[in-house]
């Protein structure tokens, strides 16, 4: 699988509790696939898979996807955070924005 660690990371902990392996394929090596290939290199869905699983066939050495569960942890929390800041941001705009309606003058910076 391509990106097994990033975008892939659900699928790979999904196939994981399956008890299927999952190796890593780099970008380049799959690329190298599809541009050796009879499609001119063109990157359709179709094609990046077929590539993918060449590359994953073939190749010699290929890493094994793991997920990293205290990364995964910590991943969470961020986006967690990032969410409560965002929320808090959103709040204090629209309350500014209500405050300048209600006050014809505007605030003072104090």
């Amino acid at each position: 699988m391509q990106g097994a660690a990033g975008l892939g990371a659900p699928l790979t902990a999904r196939l994981a509790t399956d008890a299927v392996d999952v190796v890593n394929v780099p970008a380049k090596l799959a690329r190298r696939v599809r541009m050796l290939s009879t499609g001119h290199g063109r990157k359709t869905d179709e094609a990046d898979a077929l590539s993918v699983g060449i590359a994953a066939h073939t190749a010699t050495r290929l890493n094994a996807a793991v997920i990293d569960e205290a990364i995964a942890a910590l991943h969470a929390l961020t986006e967690h955070r990032d969410d409560l800041v965002r929320t808090r941001t959103q709040t204090v705009n629209r309350l500014h924005a209500l405050l300048a309606q209600l006050i014809p003058a505007g605030l003072p910076r104090r």
